[in-house]
């Protein structure tokens, strides 16, 4: 069953269903899920490969699924006629009929309230009379002219109607909302703040950068439920949304609403697939840009933050308060089965899991509570009912079989050592790290503060700190409560 396509039932499969090899980052169970309805999951005892036609084939229907759904919502944000180019053009033309018109209109009401009021003077003024119409005539003239010619320019320059980007296939309104959209792929910034060394890729952030961080803004509008102030009205009907619980924005996929468009948009690059933000280091792409900063801590070993007590040093604040709660034993995280605190959420969350989910339990062998009690079990049984469709390993549950899937079937060579007469490679980059510096570098980036020993991973310092100077620790943190 192993070699059998998973689409065709032909023999000779050799694409994992699971992989993705299109640059777009979303796996061929996914695109098959999208396009077809079949779910594919791990373990069923289904086939797990597919052939290279049917591969082919389902790349096809995914772009094309895609570019529906893009033109879908370019037309039902900015509805046109059924060809956007020529509605776009007759827009254009009939704007310009209209104001053409209105032109003339205003000429012939001119000329005609300029021959009454000529039948009712004199004959003295007569002559005065047809000069001042006829220079009224030649300024409503030089109005028609300029507008006919700012029209005519704007129609030859043109909009050229929705454009798909080739890339994630976005549709945008125009041409130059494409040039912009198309720097989030090649991460070209061509706008530079004077005031400070930060580069945007389109006008309007640089602008938003400038009216943020470089000018002194005053909060003119507050909120009169909560009294929070905000520098522009767009910002406080956004807040407002909070206390009206508003949520205007529907996704089209699975109708989930939500109070800001921006939130809409990363949304729905979880049924598209879209990955529009790539890491400059490694070309790994994210749904988010926040993602983005986040994953570029992983390629630096740069560690500004350190803690005080024990002196570890770790990257971001974030993971300093956090650390930081282990000090303080403060466990605001409360379990609301049986009373127990944590200090940390991520504890409290897999303490529910181990003690108080459905599937969670004693085991009667080795006495310890585990979160799947019956995946347990299997331990002291030998069962593995999980099996691997490209080599003959078991497993026992389904979490192990795609880790063994991942690392040794479809990510083996995706990290490969850059060091000299080295061929090795790594599924993950912090394996190739841990590579590089104990074979290569033989540098301890971790080094314990009581004893000086080093060691490569942070995990291994940790560990050495626990077992080696607990006592050490406990002491103080006894001497900071009571300071």
């Amino acid at each position: 069953m192993d070699a059998i396509c998973r689409a065709c039932l032909g023999v000779g499969a050799n694409v994992s269903i699971l992989a993705s090899d299109d640059g777009d980052g979303v796996p061929y169970s996914s695109k098959m899920q999208l396009c077809t309805g079949v779910v594919v999951a791990i373990g069923d005892g289904l086939p797990l490969r597919l052939c290279a036609p049917c591969v082919d084939d389902l790349t096809r229907a995914f772009k094309f699924a895609q570019r529906c759904a893009a033109a879908d919502r370019a037309l039902r944000t900015a509805p046109l006629q059924p060809s956007p180019v020529i509605a776009l053009k007759h827009h254009e033309e009939l704007d310009f009929a209209i104001k053409e018109e209105q032109v003339v209109a205003e000429i012939k009401q001119e000329v005609t309230e300029e021959y009454y009021d000529d039948n009712f003077q004199s004959e003295e003024t007569q002559d005065y009379t047809v000069k001042k119409v006829d220079h009224q005539n030649r300024e409503v003239c030089d109005r028609l002219y300029r507008v006919k010619k700012r029209c005519k320019k704007k129609m030859k320059r043109g909009k050229l109607g929705p454009i798909q980007c080739v890339v994630c296939g976005l549709m945008t309104v125009c041409r130059s909302a494409m040039e912009t959209h198309m720097r989030t792929h090649t991460g070209e910034k061509p706008f530079p703040c004077e005031l400070c060394s930060q580069r945007f890729p389109s006008k309007g952030a640089l602008k938003r950068h400038s009216t943020t961080n470089h000018s002194q803004r005053e909060r003119k509008f507050t909120c009169e439920t909560c009294g929070n102030s905000f520098y522009t009205k767009s910002d406080i009907i956004t807040h407002m949304r909070i206390h009206t619980d508003e949520k205007p924005y529907v996704c089209p996929f699975c109708s989930k609403p939500f109070r800001q468009i921006a939130s809409l948009i990363r949304h729905k690059r979880v049924h598209t697939g879209e990955k529009p933000f790539s890491c400059p280091e490694c070309g790994k792409k994210f749904s988010d840009k926040n993602l983005v900063n986040k994953h570029l801590h992983v390629h630096s070993d740069e560690r500004k933050f350190s803690c005080h007590l024990c002196n570890k040093a770790v990257k971001t604040k974030t993971a300093l308060n956090t650390h930081m709660k282990l000090h303080s034993n403060e466990k605001q995280n409360i379990c609301n089965f049986c009373g127990m605190a944590f200090a940390m959420k991520g504890n409290l969350q897999t303490h529910i899991r181990r003690v108080h989910s459905e599937k969670s339990g004693q085991c009667s062998v080795c006495l310890k509570t585990f979160s799947n009690v019956v995946e347990h079990m299997r331990k002291h049984t030998g069962e593995k009912p999980y099996a691997c469709g490209t080599c003959a390993q078991a497993f026992g549950s389904k979490r192990a079989l795609a880790h063994h899937t991942a690392f040794k079937h479809d990510n083996v060579d995706k990290y490969k050592c850059s060091a000299e007469a080295c061929t090795r490679s790594f599924p993950t980059a912090v394996m190739l790290q841990f590579h590089l510096l104990k074979q290569h570098a033989q540098h301890t980036p971790f080094v314990c503060a009581q004893c000086a020993r080093g060691f490569y991973r942070a995990s291994d310092l940790s560990r050495h700190l626990r077992v080696t100077h607990a006592q050490t620790l406990i002491k103080v943190q006894i001497k900071t409560l009571h300071s």
